[in-house]
């Protein structure tokens, strides 16, 4: 619940769905629970979102944004496969922070909507500069960013799903995903 004195606004509509899903699931942001938990009836809750699908959207958005900002900041000062642990390793820890958060990318489609498709850009774009050591061309490049986003998206899906039939030595499978995949761009790095 936000304290009374707090004006209710689209940001800290999203900010109270942002903690529902990850302190309990996306499955749980509903506009009837927000209002409950702002204290105001669900109608108000309009005048900031146009509805749940509005709501997923932003929450997609902000998914996407910190994910670029933890990248980012996971790739200073690494190059080569330093870079690809990096940002494999910051993938996964938002992840694990933020389950229900990132389970709003695959709420809403990644085509369609002009800031959905910068933002994810903006995730493909961290990837491509964690491949930058690489002697790839810019089109190898590209489809290698592809390959790692779908690798570490499916790696950390099925973790914070419980996907994994044998959750032990995770650390293990990942290290593995990301030394086959560091050894199959170097088969494509033009000599």
């Amino acid at each position: 619940m936000i304290p009374h004195r707090t004006r209710l606004n689209r940001e800290t509509v999203i900010d109270m769905a942002a903690v529902i899903a990850d302190t309990e699931s996306l499955d749980n942001v509903t506009l009837s629970r927000i209002a409950l938990d702002a204290g105001v009836k669900q109608p108000a809750l309009y005048k900031h979102v146009s509805g749940i699908e509005d709501l997923w959207t932003q929450l997609s958005l902000r998914a996407r944004h910190l994910l670029a900002e933890s990248l980012t900041t996971a790739l200073q000062e690494f190059t080569r496969e330093e870079a690809v642990v990096a940002v494999a390793h910051a993938w996964r820890t938002f992840v694990q922070e933020h389950p229900g958060l990132y389970s709003a990318t695959d709420r809403v489609p990644s085509i369609g909507d002009p800031d959905i498709e910068l933002s994810l850009a903006q995730v493909v774009h961290a990837l491509t500069r964690a491949l930058d050591g690489y002697k790839l061309s810019d089109a190898q490049r590209a489809h290698c960013a592809r390959t790692l986003r779908s690798a570490l998206h499916g790696f950390c899906v099925l973790e914070k799903d419980n996907g994994h039939p044998e959750p032990y030595a995770l650390d293990n499978s990942l290290k593995q995903l990301i030394e086959v995949f560091c050894r199959g761009i170097e088969t494509l790095e033009i000599p």
